[in-house]
This record gives C-alpha cells, structure tokens and sequence, in this order.
C-alpha cells in the first residue's frame, strides 16, 4: 500500500516539474513558502484578530488550532511517521530553497494555512477567500519545491480543516497536548533510567 502512494506521489511531482516550471514560478514559490514558515503569516493574522473586538473570538479560535497544528505535526507525527522527504530521498533534483532537515509527513505549512484559511472564513467570507487562495498556494509550493509528496499535503488539508472545526478545535488542541506530554514523560523517564544505570556502573 505504501509502495503505491509513494509511486504516485513521485510521479505526480515529476509532472510538476516537468510541466509547471518556469521563471515566474521559480521566483514567487520560494517566498510564498517562506512567509508560512512556522505559521508566521497566519500568527500576525491571529494578533490582528486580537486587537479587533469583533473579530476576537476568531483570534482566540485560531490561536488554539495553531497551537494544535504545531503539536500535532511537530511532536507527533512527523516523528511517528519519520517519511523522508522527497528532496532527500531524490537528492538529483535541483532544490530552490535549503534542504529541510525534519521529516515530510504531514506538511505543517498546509496544515497550518487551512486550518486558519477555515477561521478567517467562518469571520468574514471575504477575507477567508483570500486565505483560502493563498492557503492554495501555499501548499503547491510545498509541492513545486519538491520538499513535500502529494499525500503530505493532501493530510495536511484534512487535519487543517478537521482541526479548525468547531466544537472539536478544543478537544482536538487537548488531545495533542496529552500526546505530547505523554511523550515527554516517557522521554524524561528513559533519561533518568539511563543516568540510574549509569551511575550504578560507575559504583
């Protein structure tokens, strides 16, 4: 099953080199990319959203879907899963950015962006078009600069979206902060196992 989606994944990226490339492209999906670095484009609009009564609530939302985002792809799966990226499993494609050294699955840029992309929309439909075009874009350039498969980002949209509905944003955002505290403890008792053994060798 996996062998599949990974034959699918790199013919599908392949496609995108060979047909979408060119100089235009090549100069904007860098920076697209760059500025959903850590989720920094959608945290100033969260900050926005703070400083407007009318749209607080949609701040606080957002802050908790990010947060859980951020966990969730950082801490969790990306870790459990530990899929190279496609830009290290094909070395011989020429990169426009500096090689990532994390692990690909899922994209956290996508799933950040249409997690927030769902937010904005639920305040104000306009603006959440807008978001939802660069959220768009966002997850093509993942795709363009060959440092994410079709099945990273496609996971990355489903867990934004699911993220980012409501009621479950705050059950969802609890449940990754269990995970995540669970695997610090178990980490914080291997180190202390560990340094327990140690010390009992050098006695």
């Amino acid at each position: 099953m996996f062998d599949r989606i990974q034959t699918i994944d790199i013919k599908m990226l392949r496609m995108i080199q060979r047909n979408f490339r060119c100089s235009l492209f090549d100069a904007v999906m860098p920076y697209i990319s760059l500025v959903g670095n850590v989720g920094a484009v959608w945290a100033t609009v969260m900050v926005v959203f703070f400083l407007m009564p009318h749209y607080r609530e949609a701040g606080v939302v957002m802050f908790f879907v990010l947060a859980a985002c951020g966990v969730l792809t950082n801490f969790v799966l990306k870790p459990l899963v530990a899929r190279p990226r496609p830009c290290h499993t094909y070395p011989d494609q020429k990169l426009l950015v500096n090689r990532p050294t994390d692990y690909s699955f899922p994209s956290g840029h996508t799933m950040s962006s249409f997690g927030a992309a769902l937010i904005i929309f639920h305040a104000n439909h306009a603006l959440g078009i807008v978001a939802f075009t660069f959220a768009f874009l966002m997850a093509f350039s993942r795709l363009y600069l060959f440092v994410h498969y079709p099945s990273d980002v496609l996971t990355g949209v489903v867990l934004g979206l699911s993220a980012a509905s409501e009621p479950l944003v705050l059950v969802f955002a609890a449940l990754c902060a269990c995970v995540y505290c669970g695997k610090t403890r178990y980490r914080r008792g291997e180190e202390e196992t560990t340094a327990g053994v140690g010390e009992s060798g050098n006695g």
